[in-house]
Parts: structure tokens; C-alpha cells; sequence
């Protein structure tokens, strides 16, 4: 039995790093082909991580509707909680990006885990901004300025966001 699993878990670090090899190199058609592989070792952390590489490597080719299917399948996932937060997050932006910002919003609907606060919030505000909702908009920037979680140098950039939506007060739905 050990001897199988680790036979699995070299094939599975053998797949990821040859994926990683391609995405890197730009051959993104022959990285599908790994990471089609990864699938069969799902219970490694190469097959999360290499989704997450090839999802990313779609979104920099321009070739979204493969990195929306990525995310979807992570975020069915239910062994996925260490990271979960940051695949709802980029899923939602690149639902927004398509013009889905109902969808966006839905996967955004909760609390958000630990330490994405700030970002969910943010994203939620980015996704009513571009729905012309600028009071909701309004409404979650400051949710995210209000934020526990730091935003480091990204609180600039939300700050000037919840400016740019107008003045006045800000009432939030309690």
C-alpha cells in the first residue's frame, strides 16, 4: 500500500512539474494534457495547485470560460477550505469579467472566510460598480476599509475607489 501511494505521489510531482515546465515555456495546449493527468491524482496537493497554475495560465491567455470551469470544479470541492476563499474570489471577478455579475455576487454570498474580509468585500464593491449599483458599490468599499483584515497598500487604491462612487454618508444594510 505505501509503496502505492508513493508511486502516486511521484507520478503526481512528475505531472505538476512538467506542467509547470510548459506553462512556463508557453505551451499552454501541451500543459492541458498534465494537468488532465493531475486529475487522476486528486487527492495531492499537486492536482490543487496545478489547477490553480493552469486556471491562471488561462486567464493570462485570455481564455476564460476554461479558467471559470477550473474554479467551478475547486470550488465544489469540499477538501478545498485552506484555500477556498481565494477560489471564490477570483472565480467571482472572472464571472464580473464576463458580465455575469448576478452569478459573481452569489459566489461572493456569505461570510467570507478568514482573512478575505477585506477582498470580498472589495470585489463585491468592483462587481455593483460595474452593474451601475454605485450605492451598494459605496456600501461594500467601505466594508472593505472597515475591515479587520489589512489591506496593506491595497487600501489606497479601495480608498480612492469609495471616493470615487461620491460624497455623503454611507449606510449600511444591518
Amino acid at each position: 500500500y505505501q509503496a502505492g501511494q508513493i508511486a502516486q505521489q511521484s507520478a503526481a510531482a512528475s505531472s505538476f512539474t512538467a506542467m509547470q515546465g510548459l506553462i512556463e515555456g508557453g505551451e499552454l495546449v501541451m500543459a492541458e494534457d498534465y494537468f488532465n493527468s493531475l486529475r487522476g491524482y486528486d487527492n495531492s496537493g499537486y492536482f490543487k495547485l496545478g489547477a490553480m497554475m493552469m486556471a491562471a495560465a488561462y486567464v493570462d491567455a485570455g481564455r476564460l470560460a476554461p479558467a471559470i470551469e477550473i474554479y467551478r470544479e475547486l470550488q465544489a470541492r469540499s477538501d478545498i477550505s485552506s484555500f477556498e476563499g481565494l477560489v471564490r474570489l477570483r472565480l467571482a471577478r472572472l464571472l464580473n469579467g464576463q458580465g455575469d455579475g448576478e452569478e459573481a455576487l452569489e459566489v461572493l454570498s456569505g461570510t467570507a472566510p478568514v482573512g478575505y474580509d477585506a477582498a470580498w468585500a472589495e470585489a463585491r464593491g468592483d462587481i455593483y460598480q460595474s452593474m451601475g449599483d454605485i450605492e451598494n458599490a459605496r456600501i461594500a468599499y467601505k466594508a472593505a476599509l472597515d475591515s479587520p483584515t489589512d489591506l496593506g497598500f491595497g487600501a489606497t487604491l479601495v480608498q480612492m475607489k469609495y471616493d470615487a462612487t461620491g460624497p455623503g454618508p454611507v449606510e449600511a444594510d444591518s
